[in-house]
């Protein structure tokens, strides 16, 4: 399709509100059973007031990269524990925030606080500065949107939501989604596919939930033994009737896994009960026998394969499914490895792992990418350059 064939995305809608903090719906309802849950379920319940004032504006700088950060923290001696701030050459000093002294101090001139706790690293008190796309849209459909779950997290340097944000709305305001699934799927398909991102449809400027992942999660999640949230794939690309992609997103955290034995915290369950509560007689995927015999299994891949089979049997009977686990390169290939080994030889192809690099290779020649590409070429995670590139 050229350029000037392209239609553009449809007009906005009247700009969705997020309601009064219980909104959030990711907890199987248990909010609405027991209204101090969301107070008490570690903040996981905003408002968009919560984040935004009237008189924050999102700049059209790219977030602060390598140029512009000090790897090396300049920590300040005295009996105020301070940090400069992370900016090259600001002179301000900061008190990090901390789980029992606050949210700690903002550099009046660059709008982070600089966090010193474990890793450093820094946050923006606007989250929308760091978008670098349709940060207004984002700031008004997504943070706080009742179906996405920890919007909290949109600020933090290390956020992958915001990676993923960035990386796939640039895709899709580019046309070019389909050089994605094609690198999953390896389908000679160029139709455009739409986008959900954390089960919220994009493509269509609505943001309004999935109502196939909606029926999922009723059909595998209704009567979890314990209060946890409920999947959401960090991106979907569907094209009824050929295809259905979820993928897993990681920035810098590893994938997780469930062992035999006991369970490890209060939302956590075992992998007996992971692989007792999703799994389906008519899904043939994953191999379950095999399962059963491992020590372990990585349950955000399991869960999402077992989604994505069990939504394109209900889109239709000529959709194939598919599931990708989406890092830097370099990581979590034995992760991805262990997993495919538990998928049937027949249906190899329909687990993929593919780099964040990978996608910076496909967005090459596509003028409206630039700014993208120079993103991934000076995001940072924990101060130092994120990604292997040039």
């Amino acid at each position: 399709m050229s350029s000037s064939q392209r239609q553009q995305p449809p007009g906005e809608p009247v700009a969705w509100r997020p309601p009064p903090c219980g909104g959030i719906n990711l907890y199987q309802n248990q909010t609405a059973r027991d209204p101090t849950f969301a107070q008490s379920a570690n903040h996981h319940c905003f408002t968009l007031e919560a984040y935004l004032t009237p008189d924050t504006h999102p700049s059209t700088a790219l977030p602060y990269g390598t140029a512009d950060l000090d790897p090396v923290p300049r920590f300040v001696d005295g009996p105020r524990r301070q940090v400069g701030c992370y900016v090259r050459g600001c002179v301000h000093e900061l008190r990090p925030p901390t789980r029992h002294r606050g949210s700690g101090d903002t550099c009046p001139d660059h709008g982070i606080r600089c966090h010193a706790s474990t890793d450093c690293t820094y946050s923006y008190t606007d989250p929308r500065r760091n978008f670098i796309i349709d940060a207004e849209l984002a700031g008004e459909r997504v943070l706080g949107h009742p179906s996405k779950f920890e919007s909290h997290r949109f600020g933090l340097e290390n956020s992958e939501d915001a990676l993923t944000w960035n990386v796939f709305r640039s895709f899709q305001r580019a046309y070019v989604l389909h050089r994605v699934a094609q690198q999953i799927t390896g389908l000679p398909r160029s139709d455009e596919p739409k986008l959900f991102l954390w089960g919220i449809s994009v493509s269509d400027n609505m943001f309004q939930p999935w109502d196939l992942l909606r029926r999922a999660r009723e059909r595998f999640e209704t009567n979890l033994p314990l209060k946890r949230p409920l999947t959401e794939p960090d991106i979907a690309l569907w094209l009824p009737g050929v295809y259905l992609i979820l993928i897993e997103a990681k920035f810098i955290s590893p994938n997780p896994v469930y062992t035999d034995g006991r369970r490890t915290n209060a939302t956590s369950l075992t992998k007996q009960e992971l692989l007792d509560i999703y799994q389906d007689r008519e899904l043939s995927i994953l191999d379950q026998d095999q399962a059963r015999r491992r020590p372990r299994v990585h349950y955000q891949l399991w869960r999402n394969m077992v989604f994505a089979e069990w939504m394109a049997r209900a889109d239709a009977q000529t959709t194939r499914a598919y599931h990708a686990n989406l890092t830097r390169r370099g990581h979590e290939a034995e992760s991805c490895r262990e997993f495919h080994g538990l998928v049937r030889p027949e249906f190899a192809d329909r687990f993929a792992h593919v780099s964040w690099e990978e996608l910076d290779a496909l967005a090459a020649g596509t003028a409206e990418l630039a700014r993208l590409r120079k993103y991934l070429r000076t995001k940072t995670a924990r101060l130092r350059q994120a990604f292997a590139l040039n």
